[in-house]
């Protein structure tokens, strides 16, 4: 894993730790009573620094990202205490929805979600700066990552989705950088509750056929890379982080560069 998916890590374990009442983890409640922000940085970035930078550009991410860190957790407890108020807060509360079609359950866990008769959950989604790398040199720099509507991959909505039809309470997907954050909520068209039946419906319909797919290739991985499309590795975000080991196995799957 690289450094962008553990800064986001690093960003909202730290904030759920400081403005929730509790965090559920496997079947355990865990009410959370720690307040000291450093104490609770610092273990989060400990868990981080367990695990070597897998390169040059993720050792620079490691070593200079702090600083926006900390800003970014700034960014991301000032829209929880917006959006939920005085309200108790809980996080990564696991929900499960088993459509009839499918065979399995689909499970997720809400990032900040508030109880009541109006009763709230928050999506939130972390914007880490992007490394750039300086034309003609073998340095690298920050750069603050837009938001908007640019910064938001389809699943994002799917995701929202499935927590509404689960929960029934009112959404919010949030987008958080180190300057700002912006808010989605039902006012924004994606968030429409025609459009929220519509994303899940694609998404369900989207595990069936995976469902389908594997049962009827009995689990043989060859026989369902042969059916299906072979992903494009050079997609800019969904398999941008895969280690060599993955990348191979696809290739060796799916005969790419042979």
């Amino acid at each position: 894993m690289q450094y962008k998916p553990r800064f986001g890590n690093l960003v909202n374990n730290t904030a759920q730790r400081m403005e929730c009442e509790t965090l559920y983890w496997k079947d355990k409640t865990i009410t959370l009573t720690n307040r000291n922000y450093d104490e609770v940085f610092g273990k989060e970035l400990d868990d981080i620094n367990k695990y070597d930078p897998v390169d040059e550009k993720d050792a620079y991410a490691r070593e200079h990202m702090i600083e926006y860190a900390h800003k970014t957790i700034e960014q991301t407890r000032k829209v929880v205490k917006e959006l939920c108020g005085k309200n108790k807060i809980t996080s990564e509360r696991y929900v499960m929805n088993k459509p009839k079609q499918l065979l399995h359950d689909i499970i997720g866990r809400i990032d900040y979600e508030t109880g009541g008769k109006n009763g709230l959950f928050v999506e939130l989604k972390t914007k880490p700066p992007s490394i750039i790398k300086k034309k003609g040199r073998d340095e690298y720099y920050f750069k603050t990552q837009p938001l908007g509507d640019d910064a938001i991959f389809d699943d994002y909505w799917k995701q929202v989705a499935f927590y509404w039809k689960c929960t029934g309470k009112k959404p919010f997907l949030v987008l958080v950088n180190d300057k700002e954050y912006l808010i989605y909520d039902d006012t924004h068209a994606a968030l429409y509750d025609d459009h929220l039946d519509y994303q899940y419906d694609m998404m369900v319909r989207r595990i069936y056929n995976w469902e389908q797919m594997i049962i009827y290739c009995k689990g043989n991985l060859q026989k369902l890379a042969n059916i299906s499309e072979p992903p494009d590795l050079n997609h800019y975000y969904h398999y941008k982080y895969l280690t060599d080991k993955q990348r191979k196995t696809i290739k060796k799957l799916w005969g790419l560069d042979a």
